[in-house]
């Protein structure tokens, strides 16, 4: 049971007791036993928890199914293929979500009965308000997917029973429901402030903040802010489940959620400081960046899952290392997002064709894309013959990035560095292993230093649910859609995020853009795209955007692997550096939600489908 708990839980803190680790909620489901000490009530609330973190957060498609990522196994393949229905939908969380918001709602309803006198009123009432954060975060999860969802509130329903037999409330009330929750949790509950020691990584007042901001924005996007394709989707009364015109104060009240927490000053963006030569006293961009995700409990998480089993660092790792590489291989569309050192633009504007296999270059943006040059890669450390499309650029892409002609340089002591053939014959290559980088590829943003594959030394690290970059650009964004483009803050908050990415400001880098609402709009969703590439976010900017059926549709690309060099010579053969398509894929506009399961529908008539399914 403690070998399943710890792939299920995941370690939910770096401290908590083994109590925790061994909980499942299956286990819990005697209400003679479960409150009857301090520590049965506790793991009762663990259990409510392990639900967070039942899925690991880079397995879901909103990592695994973009355009940022292909993979070279699993089953991911029929979902970014359009190979699937409302009766075997992949990733479908309807039915475990339920039963995480079932469990919280039986704790809350049943935690009192403990009469052990550890249980102090405070302590009950903290976890109580930590379990209704938990509840509240797994509606957001919902809508965030299926989008207006069955509100049960504080009733506990029999979940095969008739309880759940009922309507789908609209959009607008399942936002005003949670956002209330939130706001009673943050302003008169006892959640903590924060969460530190033994309780670090649990709910606190902050978190509740953070995630009223995100669903905010998600309610001022297009996607739910008066889209016509949804005007029809209403229940048997003639109820649009769908705002059906937009509302643009929607805007402004996530611009507001922003701010609110913005103004805690409880976080900041991580920076790390150069110690000598010329830069000494100013920010590192690479170590600053790659310290987010390699540093625990630092300054800019605000919600986290812990792993401590490699499981990620195993699929970054190459094969001839002893990893699984081909897990997350970063697609030539992505890489065409990461902006230029010199002139702080994006180079890549668009693509002359909808399958996007000729781009459109910014002849301001200083990018040469043919040719080679010998380069250093700030990140490897060595002067090698460089593909010009890969000189030049930000440190946000040498950071996350491995490409064609570079070694894997982790882990940071390894004496000897695997130089990554990933051309056909070549050590990582598709000759090698189905575990190959299947667009030429590798990404290196979350893989620890620290980490060894063979023999298999694995390390905890942080992966971030929610970190403080979003809630900056989350404000930003806002801000532009509300028009106010005079805001201060707007750049002030933009410019700290390039900033810490070692780019120049953003009024700099594009003045034509200074007074256009349609330009910055365009510039702020590449940022987002970029600062949050492999994190899961595109996933859903780029549906509540309604831009999914351009970026997410059709080839996806990479360089060409199937070009042959010669083995155990440090050099590739310059037939690999050519676009290549690496498979086509389909998104039709019922993707932008996922499908309600046909089984809940068959089971509940008043249940409405979404749009397309």
């Amino acid at each position: 049971m403690k070998r399943i708990m710890l792939l299920a839980v995941a370690a939910i803190t770096m401290s908590s007791c083994d109590s925790f680790l061994d909980t499942s909620p299956e286990d819990l489901r005697s209400p003679d036993q479960i409150y009857e000490t301090y520590s049965s009530t506790q793991n009762a609330m663990f259990g409510v928890y392990s639900y967070i973190r039942g899925t690991r957060p880079y397995e879901m498609p909103d990592t695994y199914s973009t355009s940022d990522v292909d993979v070279a196994y699993t089953n991911v393949g029929t979902f970014d293929m359009g190979v699937w229905s409302a009766s075997s939908a992949q990733y479908d969380r309807w039915y475990t979500f339920y039963k995480a918001i079932r469990e919280a709602t039986y704790f809350l309803q049943n935690m009192d009965k403990c009469p052990d006198p550890r249980l102090t009123d405070d302590l009950r009432e903290q976890w109580k308000a930590e379990v209704r954060c938990v509840r509240a975060y797994f509606y957001a999860q919902l809508m965030r997917m299926y989008g207006p969802v069955i509100l049960l509130k504080d009733e506990q329903p029999d979940f095969s029973g008739i309880d759940m037999l009922r309507e789908r409330n609209t959009w607008d009330e399942c936002v005003e429901w949670i956002t209330d929750e939130f706001d009673d949790l943050i302003y008169n509950s006892y959640l903590p402030l924060k969460s530190t020691g033994e309780t670090y990584a649990r709910m606190n007042k902050r978190i509740a903040m953070a995630y009223k901001a995100r669903i905010l924005l998600q309610s001022a996007s297009p996607q739910f802010n008066g889209n016509p394709k949804y005007a029809n989707i209403r229940n048997a009364d003639g109820t649009p489940l769908f705002p059906t015109t937009p509302d643009p104060k929607k805007w402004e009240k996530a611009r507001q959620a922003a701010y609110a927490l913005i103004e805690e000053n409880a976080y900041e963006l991580v920076k790390v400081l150069y110690k000598e030569g010329a830069n000494e006293g100013e920010i590192d961009p690479y170590a600053s960046y790659k310290s987010v995700f390699t540093t625990s409990q630092n300054t800019e998480m605000i919600f986290s899952f812990l792993e401590d089993d490699g499981w990620m660092d195993q699929r970054l790792a190459p094969n001839s290392n002893g990893g699984w590489g081909g897990g997350y291989n970063p697609t030539q569309e992505i890489v065409d997002s990461y902006a230029m050192s010199g002139t702080g633009r994006f180079p890549i504007t668009g693509y002359l064709d909808e399958d996007r296999t000729t781009p459109i270059v910014d002849p301001d943006a200083g990018y040469v894309e043919d040719g080679f040059t010998q380069f250093t890669n700030p990140c490897e450390g060595k002067e090698r013959k460089t593909y010009n499309m890969y000189v030049g650029r930000e440190p946000r892409f040498y950071v996350s990035v491995v490409y064609g002609g570079m070694s894997w340089f982790i882990p940071k002591k390894a004496t000897e560095r695997i130089y990554l053939e990933m051309y056909k014959n070549g050590n990582n290559g598709p000759d090698a292993s189905h575990n190959h980088f299947t667009t030429g590829y590798n990404m290196a943003k979350f893989a620890m230093e620290e980490f060894e594959a063979s023999p298999k030394k694995s390390v905890k690290r942080e992966l971030p649910y929610m970190r403080y970059a979003e809630i900056l650009l989350n404000y930003v964004e806002a801000a532009i859609e509300v028009g106010d483009l005079d805001d201060p803050l707007l750049l002030q908050y933009w410019n700290e995020v390039r900033s810490r990415a070692g780019l120049n400001n953003i009024e700099e880098a594009y003045p034509e853009a200074m007074n256009d609402q349609a330009k910055l709009r365009d510039l702020i969703h590449r940022e987002r795209r970029v600062e949050f590439a492999f994190e899961g976010i595109n996933f859903y900017d780029c549906r509540r955007w309604l831009t999914a059926e351009s970026t997410e549709k059709g080839n996806i690309h990479g360089m060409n692997i199937q070009a042959k060099g010669t083995p155990g010579k440090e050099e590739y053969p310059n037939e690999f550096f050519q676009r290549t398509v690496v498979e086509k894929r389909v998104f039709t506009p019922g993707f932008y939600l996922f499908p309600i399961p046909q089984s809940a529908i068959n089971k509940n008539q008043s249940l409405v489908q979404n749009y397309k399914w």
